[in-house]
């Protein structure tokens, strides 16, 4: 069951994170909360990042949404991009289901409950421009991009372009 006291801290958190928006902070992203019934629900925020000029993801929106479980902020929230097709979203460290693998939201390594929403979108963001090889969801990707950085960045350009086409697509439907 969800607490006051994890509501409070996360009506809180969502405050700082449009105020870090406003003021530049968090660059090139969106976060709303999501409404059930015509009520606010802080316990699931969509976002999205937009590719930012002059990067191989220029030109992409990658909506997704962050998640807080009920143990939060004892526990790590949960983010998951969006996927439009069959496809993956075509980056080293995010799961097929679109989930993220990234130490900020491991319990294990990187998280703590004193970790801010600012900090953890900030890391998300540059996550989308610094993957990390060293721990790959998806391998292949990896090799490519250790191997042969140019190939990558082809790779991610023409999936930048096709995600964007299916987002259009599921848009119209």
């Amino acid at each position: 069951m969800i607490n006051d006291q994890m509501i409070k801290r996360l009506e809180k958190e969502f405050e700082d994170v449009q105020s870090a928006i406003d003021e530049g902070i968090i660059e090139n992203m969106t976060v709303q909360v999501q409404y059930e019934n015509n009520s606010a629900n802080y316990t699931k925020w969509n976002v999205v990042i937009y590719g930012r000029e002059n990067t191989i993801w220029q030109g992409g929106e990658f909506p997704g949404i962050l998640e807080f479980p009920l143990g939060y902020p004892a526990t790590s929230p949960i983010y998951t991009w969006k996927i439009y097709s069959k496809n993956r979203f075509l980056h080293m460290n995010i799961y097929l289901s679109g989930k993220t693998c990234i130490d900020i939201l491991n319990d294990k390594i990187g998280y703590t409950p004193a970790r801010t929403c600012v900090e953890i979108l900030k890391a998300l963001e540059d996550f989308l421009y610094r993957p990390n090889p060293k721990s790959p969801t998806n391998s292949e990707l990896a090799k490519i991009f250790e191997k042969d950085l140019p190939q990558y960045e082809k790779m991610v350009k023409e999936f930048v372009q096709k995600y964007m086409e299916e987002k259009k697509q599921s848009e119209k439907n």
